[in-house]
């Protein structure tokens, strides 16, 4: 039987094995058949014996065909196998061949794929892996909100939230606190850390790595006399694995370690470094009014965030009802937040706009790449057109050019990686301590996924272009040529312009974004913070409760520990204050202004600040009327306070707001104060933030204790004061523990850290991009200067002077420069809003850094057009005609 005609087609696309199988059987039957045929049956009978003969044909037809395909699926994959290894030898040796095309490429992806590859690792640590903790999606913060604005929580609501709501597992209440450490033989040392309700650790969900978290009922007074270490802590105390029931003293106070967290618990330097339990009173169970608690919660599963959301909002709106007399109340609701939000806090737009950039900084590197590939394949015009003319087939030319551009991209990743292990380095280095997870960075799996993924990319990306361009090449023309094909008016060159102005416009994207930067850094340091940082040195201590158990003995012993600084050599004045302007901390009230009533949601919320004599004085802030807290200020004699400029403005426009009298902090009636004096205001919450109204009090006079304590002293070398400042502190009291010893000049430049930190990588990406959209332009001049050195000796020989070689040539770097910055104005204005939160007094459409980027780039592409514009001038005619 003749196999159907259409079967023919089907070998176009290679063997036809279920045809072949077929024919074969059919030959083998009709030889059967003649055979019997030969004996004398009748055709007929000779075809039903050549069946029986035969046997199940079916099933012999499909198990012939299996075999077959089989052997056919072996024999593509052997010869695919084959092909790829002799691509692979073959590319190999036209890199080796073309060393310095080789480094210069491989050069530029390392660049590209290396950053490409630093900030993924930095943003996959930080960013894109889960929390460690157990169902860590489910954990959500509960806050409040005052006029919309998210907010500590008292623990009022705490208690009622706990008591009231269904949707969570478990809530928990966290406490910032800070502890006198007395290791066994050892200075004492400040430590960050948090008093937490028992649930917290089921919450914050992870196996401890020694011992056990608290226990229900652990936060009984009696019971609470136990804490949980932090691995970092841990680790600093001797790494004691029996450390598990051995005591431990904290504020003069011996607590019993029960666990120790894992080292995945710890997600920053700057986290808490033990637990201990928060105990609340029932007073405290009852207060609405102080807010100083963070509040997380598990939901249980199945219940959607909406959904408690709108569960916390009822009983919220029912505690207000209930509480009719709490005017600040009414002006207070609820809201929930992801954790992960959370802890990432202004994390994730820095590294979005890092990644974005070195984005561009890999695209540049392969438009540069691509450029360099499509003039090399204009030098081998000639041997592709001399493949095809033996046979070769698009796809057989395809293929191999595109293996040449992976095995280069891949050469570059490899060195990539070098670049991206020492940006890693760099970037944890240069990176503020509170990034969480930022040291966890390294060369990971995924990350290495990462690379390898973005190579092969890159390199399908950068040689398609020229393969498809290549075999599109007139082969007679070629041959006949001998390869010289192509001018600048070509579709082909068209492409490599495209290419160039398409460097230029991400040049200038990354410019614009460093510009923006630099400018938004260089306003943020002429900030004046209120006060004079210059000589200037700040400490911190605690005083704990066992040993100073009443606002008396706090205020006594702040007025020692002042007395003893003054007296050290060399201090001009000292004083001290519960929170120093640039740090975290600090109440916030609400402020009632003698013969005035607030409506709900009017009544003013101010900074409250505790200070000593002598502190304002210390700080230099400035005495705009009135006078300044004294000695006079003791506790029994008439309540003072004196108020920031700010305030007085906004209380009391156009007067002269010393005389007035404004209360507080006392619930109501409140306890009225007297403003004695009026002081500038001071940018306590950082040189960008807008200036917050604020009172200071005498510490005397301080509604409650401040246990606390900054001190701060003036001299002609603070940071020599360190010593005797330590000393002094001792000299009051031994076991007190000093932290955050630094002069208020290293204060105010850690707040500028993170935008000098983004401007500095912005602006190393940003010449890593100009030097690359140069490169790309020198080498397009270059190519065509070199494709026209004939026309040129024809010009010069017909009379054409030198400048006129140069102004033709330089024309091309001028046109091209000219597109590249348009088309990049264009995308820096819709790229540069990214920065929109990451900038201080300039807008993203910034007219002065537009100007400045854009005449830095075009002066390098002028450079860049006029040194082969130079070589171009000096082609001999007679050399170039002959």
């Amino acid at each position: 039987m003749t196999p159907p005609l259409w079967r023919r087609y089907l070998r176009i696309a290679g063997p036809d094995v279920a045809a072949d199988v077929e024919a074969e059987l059919n030959f083998h039957l009709e030889m059967l058949v003649d055979e019997n045929v030969a004996r004398g049956m009748t055709p007929e009978e000779a075809r039903r014996a050549a069946l029986a003969r035969f046997g199940e044909r079916g099933g012999v037809e499909r198990e012939c065909r299996e075999l077959g395909e089989r052997q056919e699926r072996s024999r593509r994959r052997t010869e695919w196998v084959d092909a790829l290894w002799s691509d692979l030898r073959f590319a190999v040796r036209q890199l080796r061949v073309n060393r310095g095309f080789t480094a210069v490429a491989v050069l530029t992806l390392a660049l590209g794929i290396g950053g490409t590859t630093a900030i993924f690792s930095a943003v996959h640590s930080v960013l894109l892996r889960p929390l460690p903790y157990a169902d860590a999606d489910r954990i959500v913060v509960l806050q409040e909100t005052s006029r919309g604005e998210p907010g500590p929580v008292s623990a009022g609501h705490f208690s009622d939230w706990r008591q009231r709501t269904t949707s969570y597992e478990a809530i928990a209440a966290f406490d910032a606190f800070s502890f006198n450490l007395a290791p066994p033989g050892a200075e004492p040392e400040r430590v960050y850390g948090g008093r937490v309700t028992p649930a917290y650790f089921q919450v914050v969900a992870m196996r401890p790595a020694l011992g056990r978290y608290f226990l229900p009922g652990e936060d009984e007074p009696g019971r609470d006399r136990v804490a949980v270490l932090s691995h970092p802590l841990w680790t600093r105390m001797g790494a004691d694995a029996g450390i598990v029931g051995k005591p431990v003293r904290l504020n003069g106070e011996v607590y019993t370690v029960v666990g120790v967290a894992p080292a995945a618990y710890t997600l920053s330097a700057q986290e808490e470094a033990l637990w201990v339990p928060l105990v609340f009173t029932p007073e405290q169970r009852g207060n609405y009014g102080a807010h100083g608690l963070l509040v997380l919660g598990k939901l249980k599963p199945g219940v959607t965030r909406d959904r408690a959301e709108e569960e916390l909002l009822r009983v919220t709106r029912g505690i207000n009802g209930e509480h009719p007399e709490e005017t600040p109340l009414r002006e207070r609701s609820a809201r929930l937040q992801g954790f992960h939000d959370m802890v990432l806090g202004g994390a994730r737009a820095p590294f979005l706009v890092l990644l974005v950039s070195v984005g561009f900084i890999l695209l540049l590197a392969v438009v540069n790449v691509a450029n360099l590939l499509l003039a090399r394949a204009q030098v081998r015009a000639k041997e592709i057109s001399i493949r095809a003319a033996l046979g070769a087939g698009q796809r057989r030319i395809v293929r191999q050019l595109l293996t040449e551009s992976v095995v280069l991209s891949l050469a570059g990743g490899v060195a990539g990686l070098v670049v991206a292990w020492l940006g890693i380095r760099l970037l944890v280095r240069m990176a503020s301590e509170g990034v969480p997870r930022l040291g966890d960075a390294a060369l990971s799996v995924p990350v290495l996924a990462f690379a390898f993924v973005v190579a092969v990319g890159s390199g399908v990306l950068f040689g398609l272009a020229p393969a498809l361009r290549v075999t599109r090449t007139d082969l007679q023309g070629t041959l006949r040529e001998g390869g010289r094909t192509g001018s600048m008016g070509t579709p082909r060159d068209r492409l490599r312009r495209g290419l160039v102005v398409g460097e230029l416009a991400l040049a200038l994207v990354l410019l614009v974004g460093a510009g923006l930067t630099i400018r938004s850094s260089l306003l943020l340091n002429q900030v004046h913070p209120g006060f004079d940082p210059a000589g200037v040195l700040s400490a911190t201590l605690s005083l704990p409760e066992a040993g100073y158990p009443d606002a008396a003995r706090v205020a006594a012993a702040q007025a020692r520990l002042v007395e003893e600084l003054r007296a050290v050599p060399g201090v001009q004045s000292a004083g001290a204050v519960n929170s120093l302007p640039l740090a975290s901390g600090g109440a916030n009230v609400g402020l009632q202004v003698e013969g005035r009533t607030w409506r709900p949601g009017e009544m003013p919320q101010v900074d409250f600040r505790v200070v000593t004599p002598g502190y304002l004085e210390t700080m230099r802030i400035p005495l705009r009327a009135g006078r300044l807290v004294g000695e006079g200020d003791h506790a029994t004699a008439p309540k003072v306070v004196v108020i920031s400029e700010e305030l007085a403005r906004r209380l009391w426009p156009g007067e002269n707001a010393v005389g007035k009298r404004v209360g507080c902090c006392t619930g109501d009636p409140p306890e009225w104060r007297e403003v004695v004096g009026v002081v500038g205001a001071v940018r306590h919450h950082g040189l960008g933030e807008a200036v917050q109204p604020e009172m200071y009090v005498p510490f005397r006079q301080s509604p409650w204790p401040e246990r606390t304590v900054s001190l701060v002293s003036r001299g002609a070398n603070p940071a020599a004061l360190a010593p005797a400042l330590r000393r002094a502190v001792r000299a009051v009291d031994p076991t007190l523990a000093l932290s955050g010893v630094q002069t208020m000049d290293d204060v105010v430049a850690d707040t500028l850290a993170g935008p000098r930190f983004s401007a500095l990588l912005l602006t190393g990406l940003a010449l890593v991009g100009l030097m690359l959209a140069v490169m790309g332009i020198y080498g397009m001049i270059s190519y065509f200067v070199s494709q026209r050195t004939h026309e040129i000796g024809v010009r010069l020989a017909l009379g054409a002077t030198a400048r006129d070689v140069v102004r033709l040539v330089v024309r091309e770097g001028v046109v091209m420069g000219a597109t590249g910055l348009a088309v990049g104005a264009v995308a820096a204005l819709a790229v540069a809003r990214l920065l929109r939160t990451l900038l201080f007094g300039v807008t993203t459409a910034d007219p002065v850094v537009l100007a400045a980027s854009c005449a830095v780039l075009f002066g390098a592409a002028l450079l860049a057009s006029y040194l082969p514009a130079r070589r171009a001038a000096r082609v001999d005619p007679q050399v170039s005609l002959r």
